[in-house]
């Protein structure tokens, strides 16, 4: 026994050992000088300010995509100053074609996707929609956040935060950028204010990263971290930039009030429109350098875009993302190491309840870093609405940095949409490198919960998941246990009483030689496995998957074939449609799909999938298909649809979802947005209109319309209004 025990110890002492070994940081070989200046630049996007002439150029930029760590086909140059008050970064992109330049959005967030990301199921190539500059910021140089911000050839912003590893854009930070389309290239001004970011007035380092994308060559040129399986949005592979000392960070303290009028009209309800004046405030505080404080009265999302239409053909609940920006500010923090079938907290269930709002009264929230605990906690108060009466909602994460990028937490929440007794506390755990084996990336996670609340039966679940995310080579899985009783009032969870089991090898060769070399960039060949069982072990759900072909081409057109063999056991009804019920029983079936799209970054822009085969009882097809032009970012226009034909003994089905898009804008601060749906399931037309306007960074007005119509048949086909609202916001930031 005592051999044994100290077997037992050498072994566990062997793996931290080899762990820690792992997960070494790495050293940034390339420096970057910020030069002090009495003034910054004026803000045009042309580089053309005297006070350039100061600053330290660096060219020595090498290309990640497609070839990693050759010379760029282009030049790239940066330049970095700073004054008091702002960080000033320069860049100079030079084109030999400078006529196809890809610059096809002015709109804020949009076309921001990096052409190499890495998201929570491993490496995931893409071509970029248009020519951009990112910048990573690591003010605080620990290798695991940091700030990004993006920008297009026309000047079209992105912002957001980095937390391990994946980039987020739930963060609107105050910050001034111009770009220009020159006749040798495009030139962009950043100005970024040290009120707008966190860090640490002590540290002369920080961390920095600088990717371009040359989206009509799929080309990636990188600062820092150029190896295939590099990630930019990891800051473990930013480079350094020194110089940054004796500045101001402000008082900390931004107070964003608002003010709205609206106008409401519900055709059952007889009278005029209902007009309504309100307004709220949300107060920010920066405790520390990386703590941020949030109180917020009498919030307001009037200028949230409206959610997507989809088809649900399963019996669970499908997943819609959060964007309300007060719940999406600091969220990153809450990400639980399980697996999508599972979320412990969603914020989409504070404020919305079956699809209609719930008033938000007031909220709070404290976020942020305190040395190497990340921490989030979210309260909220909803007010009265029809016969729901308010409720407190209650989420609080808390994790530990350890190792060089891997964490350990725990998360809570309190409340349900319902108001019936709910609480759950989970932990879990994420071990991640991106030193294995010299220079690949891995991932390993476990996690447990236990839910409080009056449902019968099991009260816990609990799960591990693997990746191993690389470019040859991805592999993913999973696998967790959900009891009866488990059931999250402030979280998401697909299925109860399950097992679940998940399996994804991704084989994605680039050819080197040849014919094929010539056509195509790169294969993804993969095959995976999705089970469910019951906790007897009994299979319930089964999905196996196999892409025997899929690529794409150097221009980034894209193509694939994929079998999909599923097997369904119905424990009883299932309601496909109103009027057609599949029967209790064994369902096994084989479906078939082809996928096509052309390259994001061209003008004229073309998407189209076609899904056939067998369906429970019978057979189906779906097809979807979109077409999108871009009139050089000043216009947007697409067309999408979502087609589905069942043809079962119960009965024949169809479900149609019609979806437009048509954004105008005079700049990348004043812009008209419109979306309009239909579907055949609600029988309703949906159009939402948003302008935005804005007049300074932080200062927005936004003009709102929305008007719903439902499709009736007395005795033709007409369309009867239901409701309209439209609302002016105008909201304000204020900085001492």
């Amino acid at each position: 026994m005592k051999l044994r025990t100290m077997t037992i110890r050498r072994t566990l002492y062997a793996l931290a050992a080899l762990l820690s070994l792992l997960a070494l940081p790495g050293l940034a070989a390339v420096e970057l000088k910020a030069i002090r200046v009495a003034h910054g630049p004026k803000i045009d996007g042309l580089l053309s300010d005297p006070v350039w002439s100061e600053a330290v150029p660096f060219s020595a930029f090498r290309m990640v995509e497609p070839q990693p760590d050759r010379e760029p086909s282009e030049k790239t140059e940066i330049r970095i100053l700073f004054d008091e008050a702002n960080l000033y970064i320069g860049v100079f992109c030079s084109d030999s074609e400078p006529g196809r330049i890809s610059a096809n959005s002015l709109a804020h967030d949009a076309g921001s996707s990096s052409v190499m990301g890495y998201g929570s199921y491993g490496h995931m190539p893409q071509s970029s929609s248009e020519d951009v500059i990112r910048v990573l910021l690591d003010p605080f140089q620990n290798k695991r956040t940091a700030y990004i911000f993006s920008v297009n050839p026309r000047g079209a912003p992105s912002e957001g935060l980095i937390t391990d590893g994946q980039s987020s854009l739930n963060w609107d930070g105050i910050w001034e950028v111009r770009a220009r389309i020159l006749d040798n290239g495009w030139s962009a001004e950043m100005e970024i204010p040290f009120k707008t970011i966190s860090f640490n007035p002590g540290l002369d380092t920080w961390g920095i990263n600088v990717e371009r994308a040359i989206a009509r060559k799929v080309e990636v040129i990188r600062l820092s971290g150029t190896g295939r399986d590099s990630n930019f949005y990891n800051p473990m592979e930013a480079a350094a930039l020194r110089g940054i000392q004796g500045v101001k960070q402000g008082l900390g303290i931004t107070v964003r009030p608002y003010g709205l009028g609206s106008l409401d009209k519900v055709q059952a309800v007889p009278g005029p429109a209902q007009s309504k004046l309100n307004g709220g405030v949300d107060v920010y505080k920066n405790f520390t350098p990386n703590l941020v404080g949030v109180l917020s009265a009498n919030m307001d999302f009037a200028e949230t875009e409206v959610d997507e239409r989809r088809i649900n053909l399963t019996r669970f609940p499908l997943f819609y993302p959060e964007k309300r920006m007060f719940f999406l500010e600091g969220s990153e923090t809450f990400n639980f190491s399980s697996s999508v079938s599972f979320q412990p907290f969603i914020s989409r269930s504070i404020g919305l309840f079956e699809g209609r709002q719930i008033p938000v009264l007031f909220g709070s929230k404290l976020y942020g870093k305190i040395n190497g605990t990340n921490l989030s906690i979210l309260d909220a108060q909803t007010g009265n609405s029809g016969d729901l009466t308010g409720r407190n909602f209650l989420a609080a994460r808390m994790t530990q940095n350890i190792f060089s990028e891997s964490k350990v937490g725990w998360i809570f929440t309190n409340g349900s949409s319902t108001g019936a007794r709910n609480s759950l506390l989970g932990v879990d755990f994420q071990y991640s490198t991106s030193k294995f084996n010299g220079n690949k990336n891995l991932m390993l996670a476990a996690w447990g919960a236990y839910n409080w609340n009056d449902e019968p039966g099991r009260h816990h679940g609990f799960g591990f998941r693997a990746g191993y995310p690389n470019d040859l080579w991805s592999i993913q899985s999973t696998y967790a246990w959900y009891g009866e009783g488990l059931d999250p009032g402030l979280g998401y969870m697909m299925r109860q009483a399950m097992q679940t089991g998940f399996l994804m090898v991704s084989y994605q060769p680039r050819p080197t030689g040849g014919f094929l070399a010539e056509f195509v960039r790169q294969f993804f060949f993969s095959a995976s496995g999705d089970y469910y069982w019951d906790l007897h072990g009994n299979l319930e759900t089964s999905r196996v998957s196999a892409t025997p072909l899929s690529f794409r081409t150097h221009h980034g057109e894209q193509f694939g074939f994929s079998a999909i063999a599923n097997r369904d056991v119905l424990p009883a009804d299932f309601t496909i449609v109103d009027g057609i019920v599949l029967p209790p029983g064994s369902y096994s079936f084989t479906n078939y799909r082809f996928d096509l799209s052309s390259a994001t970054h061209r003008s004229l822009g073309l998407q189209a999938s076609y899904t056939f085969g067998r369906f429970y009882s019978g057979h189906y097809n779906e097809t979807t298909a979109g077409i999108s032009f871009k009139l050089k970012g000043y216009a947007t226009f697409s067309i999408n649809t979502d087609l589905v034909r069942g043809r079962l003994p119960q009965g024949n089905f169809k479900e149609d979802v019609y979806q437009l898009k048509a954004d105008f804008y005079i700049s990348p601060d004043l812009g008209l947005m419109n979306y309009i749906q239909y579907d055949n399931i609600s029988h309703q037309l949906g159009w939402s209109a948003r302008v935005r306007w804005r007049v300074s960074p932080g200062n927005d007005i936004y003009l709102v319309y929305n008007q719903n119509w439902e499709k009736r048949w007395d005795p033709t086909s007409r369309l009867y209004p239901l409701e309209q609202r439209g609302v002016l916001k105008i909201s304000l930031s204020i900085r001492p």
